[in-house]
């Protein structure tokens, strides 16, 4: 059975913000607007997760996701791994099939990660991922986020 295995973020993402998801190669990066710390208060800085050698990611944007947890979060900011994922299994499988001995030449353990945004989920295949801060006067590009 498929269960979320939920993990603080370091930084408040907006929980009404929306997500912007790019995917290259290898990478798979989310960007959202946050807020300080201790209070609701837009930050003057955006969220970024990089997640390295991603190859598989989804996005829905609907309401309610049967995978999302029913009882209330533990933490204000979560990003979540996907245990016992059928997803996951579904595409290593497809890999297999593609490139039979992939794993010899991809010695990563990859993981399916869960991010959620207001009303809109993405799903990504990696091996890890790490968190950091830019500042709004950086990411004039991603200025959409809290327009």
């Amino acid at each position: 059975m498929q269960y979320l295995t939920e993990t603080e973020l370091p930084i408040w993402a907006d929980p009404q913000g929306n997500v912007i998801m790019e995917k290259c190669r290898d990478h798979c990066f989310l960007y959202f607007d946050c807020w300080l710390d201790n209070e609701p208060t837009y930050a003057d800085y955006i969220g970024k997760i990089t997640f390295q050698n991603a190859w598989a990611v989804t996005s829905l944007d609907i309401e309610f996701y049967d995978i999302y947890p029913k009882e209330e979060f533990k933490y204000k900011s979560s990003i979540f791994v996907v245990e016992n994922s059928l997803w996951l299994k579904e595409m290593f499988e497809k890999r297999v099939k593609h490139y039979d001995n992939w794993t010899g030449w991809k010695d990563k353990i990859y993981h399916h990660f869960h991010f959620a945004g207001h009303n809109n989920y993405f799903d990504i295949i990696a091996e890890s991922y790490k968190v950091e801060k830019i500042p709004k006067t950086k990411t004039q590009y991603f200025k959409r986020l809290w327009e």
